[in-house]
């Protein structure tokens, strides 16, 4: 099937006329928020995403399909969703001689979310094609407990080494432990578990 530009995801299926009443929202596609235009037709619903939005977020690639991933992408502001928590990037940048970010972790299961069910700052890492280096500095807390459908602020940085580095990505890359410790509360499990956002991509 050839991809047009524009792509109507209900079943998956292409429609070419619009109905008379549309509106707009958003609606998150392996974890990465888009705009999309509602339109019914025939009791049934169709979202309208532009193609470009839809291969950022790894729905499609130039050919129609579903690529192989091992993470779930996004821009700076995006909220990445794998089914049992969310992460958004609120901010980063040089803190002294430190490269920090502040994420927003909100607990979207209907269960607690242990720290070791999580992420740790270790699990944080910037990068660049050539090198990584950890967000293992955290500053005030870090999880604990979240209660579903609560959110926290967690604040993490490098140390001072490679900050003349210009970081192009941040990686949050779960333990194999943590994950496991996910199946055994038997949450809603996710297919990708990794979170990549691209720091020279910004939405605001």
């Amino acid at each position: 099937m050839k991809i047009s530009s524009c792509l109507y995801l209900g079943a998956i299926s292409l429609f070419g006329a619009a109905a008379a009443a549309q509106t707009n929202q958003q609606v998150f596609i392996n974890g990465v928020a888009l705009q999309a235009t509602t339109s019914t037709k025939n009791g049934e619903t169709y979202y309208q995403f532009k193609a470009s939005d839809l291969k950022r977020a790894g729905a499609i690639t130039a050919g129609g399909v579903k690529p192989k991933t091992d993470a779930i992408k996004g821009c700076v502001g995006d909220t990445l969703f794998n089914g049992v928590y969310s992460v958004q990037l609120i901010k980063f940048g040089m803190d002294g001689d430190r490269f920090g970010v502040t994420l927003k972790l909100s607990n979207a299961s209907k269960q607690e979310l242990h720290n070791f069910m999580a992420f740790s700052p270790s699990d944080v890492v910037v990068a660049t094609n050539d090198s990584a280096a950890p967000l293992n500095n955290y500053k005030n807390q870090w999880i604990e407990t979240l209660l579903p459908g609560t959110s926290m602020t967690l604040q993490t940085e490098t140390d001072n080494r490679g900050t003349a580095t210009k970081w192009t990505r941040l990686l949050i890359r779960p333990s194999a432990d943590a994950v496991k410790e996910l199946q055994k509360a038997k949450l809603p499990l996710a297919q990708i578990y990794n979170m990549e956002f691209d720091l020279i991509c910004n939405k605001k």
